[in-house]
């Protein structure tokens, strides 16, 4: 595979369990000796652990799922521990913003030995997070925390990486995170990347139905059940739930469906229809649909 990642730039990786994203991301960092090519930071070669005592790169940082702190440390001196060559006020503002940032303000003279595994996953994104870097990777390493607090991680993080221009990796199996926080998807597959692209291309023109179930849910069309098709419409084609409308279109490209259950999901109401010829379709509509409503569908293209 071949990946080029420019400044400021966020890259998620997406794949399921077992399609190699630990993998690709140990040989980038240089956790794993790689066979064949190269990893580069500029002009600067990655070494593996075969030739660097150090993995990794001093312009580089991993924020893994495997957390390391220091134990006979306080929080805040963890943190400071990664704050090299600045002053010690710098030090305190920047300890200060991470610890309100990840909720750790009362445990910040608490020893990381006296700690919960969650509160010491938080310290050790904390010294992960310190300075900045070059190139930022990201192995889905607040997959144990709640919503709120990962929302507010990764809104820090893509704040600082374009004040930066970091370069990021994202490694994560969790579409809504790609979708929101990324620039580009690259889907992983066995080992391969499969596609690549810009988020919205990626999301609704994925190459087969494999890596479109990645995204979310997905919609396969057959063209003899639209109503006036465009010459736009193929014969069979992919399309996304938010892209089938509840009302019809005055110039064509209509699906006439049947509701087969409607229920709500707490930012919709998702319908499942039925077409003519038989094939299910999701909906998603902002308003409520009865079981057994013969409704027309407008296709936006």
């Amino acid at each position: 595979m071949s990946l080029q990642l420019n400044k400021g730039e966020v890259l998620a990786l997406l794949g399921k369990s077992g399609s190699g994203k630990t993998t690709l991301i140990k040989c980038i960092y240089g956790l794993e000796d790689i066979q064949q090519g190269e990893v580069l930071i500029g002009e600067d070669r990655v070494l593996g652990p075969a030739y660097s005592l150090m993995p990794g790169h001093k312009d580089m940082s991993l924020v893994s799922q495997d957390f390391y702190v220091l134990d006979n440390h306080t929080v805040e001196e963890n943190i400071w521990d990664k704050l090299i060559g600045i002053t010690n006020e710098a030090k305190l503002k920047r300890s200060t913003q991470l610890l309100k940032l990840l909720d750790l303000v009362n445990l910040r003279n608490t020893k990381a030995r006296f700690l919960s595994s969650g509160q010491k996953q938080r310290v050790a994104i904390a010294r992960a997070l310190a300075i900045i870097p070059e190139v930022l990777l990201l192995d889905e390493p607040f997959s144990n925390l709640d919503k709120i607090l990962t929302d507010k991680l990764f809104s820090f993080v893509i704040k600082e990486v374009k004040k930066n221009k970091t370069s990021v990796i994202l490694i994560t199996h969790v579409a809504d995170e790609a979708l929101k926080y990324a620039d580009r998807i690259g889907i992983l597959d066995s080992g391969k990347i499969t596609q690549i692209g810009e988020k919205w291309k990626v999301f609704y023109k994925p190459k087969n139905t494999k890596l479109a179930g990645l995204l979310g849910d997905c919609n396969i069309i057959k063209k003899e059940d639209v109503q006036k098709p465009s010459k736009e419409i193929k014969s069979k084609f992919l399309i996304r739930p938010d892209k089938l409308k509840t009302e019809a279109n005055k110039s064509g490209n209509n699906l006439p469906v049947t509701v087969l259950h409607s229920s709500y999901n707490g930012k919709c109401h998702e319908i499942l229809a039925e077409t003519k010829s038989g094939h299910s379709v999701v909906i998603y509509s902002n308003k409520k649909k009865e079981i057994g409503d013969k409704i027309t569908v407008g296709i936006e293209i």
